[in-house]
């Protein structure tokens, strides 16, 4: 080899060893790419967030049935599902929501609807493979067991400014309660602005001397007393009267029960209602959810509540909604709609 050549090889040589020892340096320094690893959920998984949101909406599990699945794809699904659901349920929102469960569990999944005259079919894909086949159809005989919820929030002309305009902001058709008194009668005349009902309340706190009903008092002055209330309230919904107040436990009770029937009035008794209350919040949660599923007896449940337990129960209010029940004001409540006679004797 001449001298030559071998400096050329030596060159070459020299190069390849420095190439490799840089190739070696970026590699060592040079962090390590991230392999994304898409997750896929299984059938079980997407047919439990599938169940769970036909579940928040009320439907019952015998209106669920299930058929096997024959396809020429290459997919998971050897079953799926008919649902018959009632006619005036919004399928949007429940595709809508089932969408959004499976959101939090998966980034690459596709939801199809297809809609057969009133019947519409969900596909659900993960990966390209199918999960889920469902049908679901509407069927005018479905009801679900709902009941109709109307709330009376017993300290809303109690509060501060800020807490009575918290009250006339609820979006629910609610009602408050009112003690007799002539300082009231603007306010409650303002509530018809705010969709808002209230029902006068007959207790130990009644003040004004014109609308006072006193044990001592004679039947004239009484009756002045009653006519007072009534002329001064005409659009309350409902007259209510505490039991453990002195006027319900007196003598003068039964005469002041009749005087207001004779003005086309029932005194309705307080305990009748809900005491919507409890030592601490899971006790309030617990009632309320009890009453709500309660379906035994009537479908109307007249709470009374403070403003704040009201406050603490939206979420758990706006789930029984789903489920097909009702927030209605008082004015589609037995308390109007079928007026009942009120206590007889003490």
């Amino acid at each position: 080899m001449t001298s030559q050549k071998r400096k050329l090889f030596l060159y070459l040589l020299c190069c390849a060893v420095v190439l490799l020892i840089i190739n070696v340096t970026i590699d060592f320094f040079s962090k390590p790419k991230k392999v994304s690893v898409i997750h896929e959920l299984s059938v079980s998984q997407v047919e439990s967030a599938f169940f769970k949101v036909l579940d928040s909406y009320g439907i019952e599990p015998n209106w669920i049935t299930q058929k096997k699945y024959k396809s020429t794809e290459d997919d998971s699904v050897k079953k799926q599902y008919e649902v018959k659901i009632p006619a005036d349920m919004p399928v949007p929102l429940i595709i809508k929501e089932i969408n959004k469960i499976i959101e939090k569990d998966i980034t690459g999944f596709v939801s199809e609807e297809k809609i057969f005259f009133g019947t519409t079919e969900i596909r659900i894909y993960t990966n390209e493979i199918l999960k889920l086949k469902a049908t679901l159809i509407p069927d005018k005989d479905i009801v679900r067991s709902r009941n109709d919820l109307s709330f009376i929030l017993s300290d809303a002309f109690n509060l501060s400014l800020s807490g009575f305009n918290s009250f006339l902001r609820v979006h629910f058709p609610i009602a408050c309660t009112v003690i007799p008194s002539k300082e009231n009668v603007a306010k409650t005349d303002s509530l018809k602005n705010y969709t808002k009902d209230f029902v006068m309340i007959l207790n130990d706190d009644i003040n004004d001397s014109n609308m006072k009903m006193k044990q001592e008092y004679q039947k004239k002055l009484l009756s002045g007393s009653i006519k007072n209330i009534v002329s001064a309230f005409k659009n309350a919904k409902a007259f209510i009267v505490d039991v453990k107040s002195k006027l319900f436990n007196s003598s003068i009770y039964n005469f002041v029960r009749d005087e207001f029937k004779h003005n086309s009035i029932t005194l309705y008794p307080q305990s009748e209602f809900i005491n919507l209350t409890g030592k601490d919040d899971s006790e309030l949660y617990s009632k309320f959810n009890f009453f709500c599923n309660d379906t035994s007896g009537k479908n109307q449940k007249i709470f009374i509540c403070t403003l704040s337990d009201f406050q603490k129960l939206q979420n758990q209010i706006e789930q029984f909604r789903k489920k097909g029940n009702k927030i209605v004001p008082l004015a589609k409540t037995y308390l109007v709609t079928k007026p009942k006679e009120g206590k007889v004797s003490n």
